[in-house]
């Protein structure tokens, strides 16, 4: 059965194929063979740390004159304990005023140098971003020390961003994909672990108060939790001068004692009734290796490769039209996921494709050159803009990788034999290893998802209103 659906998938991907072609008037040119993948080579850089434990690296890249500079503190949502989106509000609140200006007045400063100030939040990061034009980047790090470094942190602005955040929200709860993360965090996480809480609640938002952001900014929050970068066209010892006269005095802070963010592992599988959905909002999940371990390399190929054909495969048979998958990497773990909005009456059909897809791949060896190739040329490419590199670097630094991390990209990612992914798939991506979540008409799916032979050792939660 497993065989004959993929044997059918492989199928239907080939038919397509013909089809598109049928549509061209002229006879279609043979295709060119694959040249070797581009090698990539870090673009020569500085890295410092100054006394206190700030790190600083200055990337020279591009031709523009223009730098972009980025602050970046391991101070993320895995932090907030069970205070959820404490991070968030920390950081946005920071934004708001900082050394006696309103977020008005520094936004003015950074718009005359051309640029603007830009903060986020991920899982274990808050950042503080600018891109201004070269000869104003020496006092753009002035502006960027005073929002991290002097907050104000005004009662009054943060009733402000509680109004914000909470309309966001109250706007945002209903949507399938809020609910479907909400549902497979709550079950890959323990309640004691911050990332169990995919959103806080408006009595938690509104009940944070100034002492528990200092709190939270005073306890992770210091130098040497601090990575500056800056990148681009600029006066390497004028931008020097300006960090070390800025945050050099910035005492090193508290330790990082963040818990890691392993997944839990299933089967288990939670049904959602969301009546008269005409879709099915689907999130299946594996957990996998972490990011700095053996099999990783094997996984991004997986990912790459089968998230394609079960892309096409599910958009050429009418299942849905906006299949993806993707890697999550945590701390000391991570998960693999595919997600999906399907037609609702094909909902098992296209489940159980998708299963009996990831089942093959567990059992057989199967080509991926050309999805190794594209995959190291399209790294390449994504690396070749600031924003791309320094999306890279901030990536291997926030998951303590190697610094030549980035320089041996290709090379691993071209070395990774099919043998490999086959198995990488066989360790991890087994039927007593998933969580599935799927939010949906349950009167019109429930029966034939239990039904599915890949689930029938799952644990069943179902909600209904």
């Amino acid at each position: 059965m497993i065989i004959s659906r993929v044997l059918g998938l492989l199928m239907a991907l080939t038919a397509a194929v013909i089809s598109t072609s049928s549509v061209h008037s002229q006879p279609l040119q043979p295709r060119p063979e694959v040249g070797e993948a581009i090698p990539f080579e870090l673009p020569a850089t500085n890295t410092i740390m100054l006394e206190n434990g700030l790190v600083v690296t200055f990337i020279p890249w591009g031709m523009t004159p223009t730098a972009q500079i980025l602050v970046s503190v391991r101070a993320g949502n895995i932090d907030d304990g069970m205070e959820t989106w404490l991070a968030d509000i920390t950081t946005a609140l920071m934004e708001e005023g900082a050394a006696g200006r309103s977020k008005e007045e520094t936004a003015i400063l950074f718009a005359d140098m051309g640029g603007s100030l830009v903060t986020s939040v991920t899982h274990t990061h808050s950042n503080f971003a600018t891109y201004i034009l070269s000869e104003n980047a020496p006092d753009a790090i002035h502006l960027l020390a005073d929002t991290v470094l002097r907050p104000d942190f005004s009662s009054e602005a943060l009733s402000g961003v509680q109004q914000t955040i909470t309309h966001d929200l109250e706007r945002n709860r209903s949507l399938p994909d809020v609910i479907a993360t909400e549902a497979f965090l709550e079950l890959l996480y323990p309640e004691d672990h911050p990332y169990h809480r995919a959103y806080p609640t408006d009595a938690q938002i509104n009940g944070y108060r100034v002492s528990d952001l200092r709190r939270f900014y005073r306890n992770h929050f210091g130098a040497g939790r601090t990575h500056i970068y800056v990148a681009g066209r600029f006066d390497h010892s004028a931008m020097e001068t300006a960090i070390r006269d800025t945050f050099g005095q910035w005492t090193i802070g508290p330790a990082d004692t963040a818990p890691d963010g392993i997944p839990a592992q299933g089967p288990t599988v939670r049904l959602i009734d969301r009546p008269g959905a005409l879709q099915s909002t689907v999130r299946l999940i594996y957990p996998v290796s972490a990011i700095d371990q053996k099999m990783a390399p094997a996984l991004e190929v997986f990912d790459i490769a089968i998230g394609s054909m079960i892309a096409g495969h599910n958009r050429e048979s009418g299942y849905s039209y906006s299949p993806f998958t993707y890697i999550s990497w945590t701390r000391d773990g991570g998960y693999w996921t595919y997600a999906d909005d399907i037609n609702s009456p094909m909902t098992a059909n296209a489940l159980t494709d998708v299963l009996s897809v990831i089942g093959w791949q567990r059992e057989n060896v199967w080509d991926a050159s050309l999805t190794r190739d594209w995959m190291a040329s399209n790294f390449v490419m994504a690396t070749a803009s600031t924003n791309g590199l320094l999306d890279q670097m901030i990536s291997r630094d926030a998951h303590d990788l190697p610094f030549d991390y980035l320089d041996t990209y290709v090379p691993r990612i071209l070395g990774v034999d099919d043998r490999e992914v086959t198995a990488m798939a066989h360790a991890y991506l087994r039927d007593n290893r998933l969580t599935l979540v799927i939010v949906g008409d349950l009167d019109l799916i429930e029966h034939d998802i239990r039904a599915i032979p890949a689930l029938q050792g799952a644990n069943f939660i179902v909600t209904r209103d």
